[in-house]
């Protein structure tokens, strides 16, 4: 039986304006000596509505991203438009019944725990969604999450390929206990699938699963993540690999000070028929391997040896719409990696992240930060460059956000 959630109907419209300049001068890729600096201002916008009404949902939002000056509708004096520009962020429907149970279907967001195997990747102007159908449980301290996903891209009578760099299938059972006030754990075990090839419908499936505890107390907040991955890899080869992440703050007044260490585990033999190097899937990249994006795009960015991040981070609260931040982090390889019967040092590189945040209002953000990677010879190689060869490479940014309600009804 469908069940109340609230005793009248609600209907929100909410909008963003994002802008972000960049100077890109070692941005992903290390300096080289004929490199110039890039220079370019990106924009997201996105309008969404939400309603409610007893035990019914539905959420709709739209988003056109676009850099300043990429419209391909144009004259020599001004830009008009951009003819495939626009496009569908959210479109979800849920349903709520017996009081602790709902079904969501639809185009919509995933984002759990760390953030290592689902997340909403918000640092990426188009962001990321799925379409699915969720299943969700709340009651008694305890959350169970379930999801289910088969994507096609035509409406075929016979045969139902599907390209084989797609996601075919998501599915995922997540369950979360809240222990006590200062104890809290879950664990999650997910199915990705992606066709053997462009011209089949065989389904590889790859497994991860993996948990969280987290502790918070007087300023101290913990937690440590373990993941492991088995089955089937894009290409069918058999996968066994693992990713272990940690994170400890502690705040002192306006000071937070933060030590971290995630391990991602990778391939001491690529070309062998069992890969050990971990899938970042659809997690965060931004946020937890360094300002710089360096190692966004795993195996590409170590070469399939894997990656050791151990970082320390820090803010300070200079009032109360004022901060800065500090985050230091030191790169290494996983494993060991073999260029030319040599193997290389696996220290990779050093980045120092600096930032500021202002909050105008709590609709108006201003960002901006700096950052630069101190690289070491392995990374140089990895890259193409020659041991000794880059230079400076730094990346700057100045991003305003703006989310304001524009109408909520009472």
């Amino acid at each position: 039986m469908l069940a109340g959630v609230t005793a009248h109907s609600q209907l929100t419209v909410k909008g963003e304006y994002r802008s972000r300049a960049e100077m890109r001068s070692g941005y992903a890729r290390l300096n080289a000596d004929s490199l110039k600096p890039a220079y370019f201002v990106n924009q997201r916008v996105r309008i969404g509505l939400y309603y409610q009404k007893d035990w019914l949902k539905t959420g709709f939002s739209f988003q056109d991203v676009r850099f300043w000056g990429s419209d391909n509708i144009f004259d020599a004096t001004g830009i008009y438009g951009d003819d495939a520009n626009f496009d569908l962020n959210e479109a979800w429907v849920e349903l709520s019944f017996a009081g602790h149970s709902a079904v969501k279907v639809g185009r919509q967001i995933f984002d759990y725990d760390d953030g290592r195997l689902l997340s909403r990747r918000n640092w990426n102007n188009y962001g990321i969604s799925y379409d699915a159908l969720l299943y969700k449980y709340n009651q008694n301290n305890w959350t169970i999450d379930l999801a289910f996903s088969y994507n096609t891209e035509f409406c075929n009578t016979f045969f139902n390929p599907y390209p084989d760099n797609k996601m075919r299938t998501l599915n995922f059972l997540r369950v979360e206990r809240i222990i006590n006030d200062t104890w809290k754990a879950s664990a999650i075990a997910m199915g990705t699938g992606f066709t053997k090839n462009n011209n089949s419908e065989t389904i590889y499936l790859k497994g991860s699963y993996g948990g969280l505890l987290k502790y918070s107390n007087n300023g101290l907040q913990s937690w440590v993540t373990l993941y492991y991955q088995n089955g089937k890899h894009h290409d069918g080869r058999e996968v066994s690999a693992w990713n272990l992440n940690f994170k400890s703050d502690y705040r002192i007044g306006d000071l937070t000070l933060g030590l971290g260490l995630t391990l991602i585990s990778g391939d001491e033999n690529p070309d062998d028929e069992k890969i050990s190097e971990f899938d970042l899937l659809y997690g965060t990249r931004h946020s937890v391997y360094g300002n710089m994006d360096y190692f966004s795009k795993l195996p590409v960015a170590t070469d399939h040896a894997g990656l050791n991040n151990l970082f320390l981070t820090s803010s300070y609260q200079i009032n109360e719409k004022t901060s800065l931040l500090a985050d230091y982090h030191l790169f290494s390889l996983n494993q060991p990696l073999i260029n030319e019967n040599d193997e290389l040092d696996k220290y990779l590189g050093s980045e120092l992240d600096l930032g500021i945040s202002v909050n105008f209002s709590p609709d108006v953000n201003l960002r901006g930060g700096y950052s630069f990677m101190l690289p070491g010879a392995s990374l140089e190689i990895i890259q193409g460059i020659g041991e000794g060869k880059s230079k400076f490479s730094s990346w700057a940014f100045l991003m305003l956000t703006v989310k304001p309600v524009l109408y909520k009804s009472r």
